[in-house]
C-alpha cells in the first residue's frame, strides 16, 4: 500500500509540473488584469521556478515590475526574456520605457532601433524614438519616425509631424512625456486654439464619462514670466469656485531650474454639481514660451502617499523641448 501511494504522489508530481508554469502564469495574468500587480508578480515568479526558460512569464513578471515603478527589477526581467528569446520585440520596447523612465534616452536609441528591426509596426515605438531624436537634435530622423508611425495609422503623428515638422512658423516649444505603456493610456480628447492646447488621457477600456484616473496636459501659449506659487494659487482658486471645499497641498518646486517647476495636490470631496470626489496631483512647468500645467485626477477624497509619489515622480520626467 505504501509503495502504491509512493507511486501515486510522483506521478501525481510529474503531472502537475508538466502543467504548473502554464497555470501559474494564467493565475498571474488574472491578476494582472484587476492590477493586482504584487499578486500577479508572486504567480510570475511560480511560473518561472517551475521553468526558467518561460519568455512570457518573464516579460508579464517585469510589466508589474514596471507599473510599480520598480525598474531596476523589470530591467532585470525584460534583459533576462531578450536574452531567452532575442527576438522578443515587447520585451524591447518595455526595456526602452524603463531607460526612458530613467533619463537614459539614448541608452534607448537601441531597444527602439531592434523593436522597429523586427516590427516596425510596434504600437507607439516610432513615435517614441521620434521624441528622443527631437530631445537629441535629430530633426530629420524624428521626422522620419513621425511620418512612418502616421503610415502606420499610430493617431498621434500627425500632432508630433505639425509639432516638430512644420515650417518656421509652427516651430517652437513644447512639454514632452512619454505616458506608460503599460497602464494602457489613451488620447481621450485633444483640442487646440490661439491659446491653449489641451490633451486629456485616459485608460483604454475607460471613457471620459467613466473613468477612474485622467491624466490632463495643458499648454497655455505665450504665458511666461508667472511664478510657479502664483501659477498654483491661480489653479486652487479655480478649483475652489467649483468645489469650496478643496485643499491645497504644497509639495515641492524648485524655482531655480532652466524651467522652474512645482508639484502640489488639489483633494476635493465633492463640488458643487457633483458629489463625486475628485482628487488631482499637478506639475506645473513655466516654459520660455509658455505655462504647461499638467495634473494626474482620480476619483477619490484625497490622494495616498503612494499614489502622491508615483504620480510625481512620473509628472517630473517631462521635458520642455524645442524645434
Amino acid at each position: 500500500m505504501k509503495s502504491v501511494v509512493t507511486v501515486f504522489a510522483l506521478l501525481l508530481s510529474v503531472l502537475t509540473f508538466g502543467q504548473s508554469a502554464k497555470e501559474f502564469l494564467e493565475n498571474g495574468i488574472a491578476k494582472h488584469k484587476v492590477k493586482d500587480y504584487e499578486g500577479a508578480i508572486k504567480d510570475y515568479s511560480k511560473a518561472i521556478k517551475e521553468d526558467k526558460n518561460y519568455t512570457d512569464a518573464y516579460y508579464n513578471k517585469g510589466t508589474c515590475e514596471l507599473a510599480l515603478n520598480d525598474l531596476k527589477s523589470a530591467k532585470k526581467d525584460f534583459d533576462k526574456a531578450i536574452e531567452i528569446d532575442p527576438k522578443y520585440v515587447k520585451a524591447y520596447y518595455s526595456r526602452a520605457t524603463v531607460l526612458v523612465s530613467q533619463e537614459k534616452y539614448s541608452d534607448a536609441l537601441p531597444d527602439l532601433d531592434k523593436v522597429i528591426e523586427l516590427d516596425a509596426t510596434t504600437p507607439n515605438a516610432l513615435s517614441l524614438r521620434g521624441q528622443i531624436r527631437v530631445q537629441s537634435g535629430d530633426k530629420k530622423g524624428a521626422c522620419e519616425d513621425f511620418t512612418k508611425a502616421k503610415e502606420n495609422g499610430d493617431s498621434k503623428a500627425d500632432r508630433y509631424l505639425q509639432q516638430f515638422c512644420g515650417n518656421k512658423q509652427q516651430a517652437g516649444e513644447s512639454l514632452m512625456l512619454h505616458w506608460p505603456e503599460e497602464e494602457n493610456w489613451k488620447v481621450g480628447d485633444d483640442q487646440e486654439n490661439s491659446k491653449m492646447h489641451v490633451l486629456d488621457l485616459i485608460h483604454s477600456n475607460e471613457t471620459l464619462n467613466t473613468w477612474t484616473e485622467l491624466g490632463n496636459m495643458t499648454s497655455i501659449k505665450g504665458v511666461t514670466g508667472i511664478a510657479v506659487d502664483k501659477a498654483m494659487n491661480l489653479m486652487f482658486e479655480q478649483s475652489k469656485q467649483e468645489s469650496p471645499k478643496a485643499k491645497l497641498t504644497f509639495i515641492e518646486k524648485d524655482e531655480n531650474a532652466a524651467f522652474p517647476w512645482i508639484v502640489f495636490t488639489i483633494e476635493s470631496p465633492n463640488s458643487k454639481t457633483d458629489k463625486t470626489p475628485e482628487s488631482q496631483l499637478w506639475y506645473i512647468v513655466q516654459g520660455k514660451e509658455a505655462l504647461y500645467t499638467n495634473f494626474i485626477a482620480v476619483k477619490q477624497a484625497t490622494i495616498s502617499k503612494e499614489q502622491k509619489e508615483k504620480f510625481a515622480k512620473f509628472l517630473k520626467t517631462a521635458k520642455v523641448v524645442s524645434k
